[in-house]
């Protein structure tokens, strides 16, 4: 339960510092549409600056986020993503084998019962 814990704080983190930009952004932009045409096109190229920076971030973010959690789950000893399809496939594998076999082995109990 920590980990899961541990990974909502960084993810609720990262939201809030999203969340805390995009407000800044938005004052900003209020505050540039009551001046004059010069200053907002100037603040329009720092607010487009400024978004285009926070899109970075926020995949700058996604990608360490997902680092983090792949570092975590390699510490726990828990599989991947990759790792669990795998295993899932290599379950149902043996599941339709174990199938086949139980359908062979009702086939042989009952020609023995016959007999």
């Amino acid at each position: 339960m920590a980990t899961t814990e541990l990974f909502k704080k960084v993810l609720y983190t990262g939201v809030g510092v999203m969340t805390n930009a995009s407000d800044k952004v938005k004052k900003s932009i209020e505050e540039i549409s009551k001046v004059g045409d010069d200053a907002q096109v100037e603040g329009k190229k720092v607010v487009d600056t400024l978004v285009e920076d926070m899109n970075t971030r926020r995949e700058d973010v996604g990608a360490r986020f997902k680092k983090i959690i792949d570092t975590v789950l390699g510490q726990f000893d828990l599989p991947n993503r990759t790792e669990a399809e795998k295993l899932n496939a290599q379950i149902a594998q043996l599941e339709e084998k174990l199938a086949a076999k139980k359908k062979t082995t009702v086939r042989k109990v009952k020609k023995v019962v016959k007999k």
